[in-house]
């Protein structure tokens, strides 16, 4: 699964918490774990040992930045 496909099975509440929008099974230390829909992580709370909703922040960050740039590229090659 791509950061982006990661990144689309959640969404970003006004408190800056990010809620899953689709069961999502990932690996874990311990075995497979399953984020179930409507689980919610806020800023700051750990999952695995890992601020999810700041990594979450940062994958969207990254992906406005390269949607940003392809547009960019395609507009000048028109």
């Amino acid at each position: 699964m791509t950061e982006a496909e990661f990144l689309n099975r959640f969404q970003r509440g006004p408190t800056g918490a990010w809620a899953c929008t689709k069961p999502l099974k990932i690996d874990g230390p311990k075995g497979p774990v399953l984020i179930a829909q409507g689980e919610s992580f806020r800023p700051g709370a750990l999952f695995m040992g890992l601020d999810l909703a700041k990594e979450l922040d940062r994958m969207a960050a990254m992906q406005r930045v390269a949607s940003k740039l392809a547009g960019e590229a395609f507009s000048s090659a028109a």
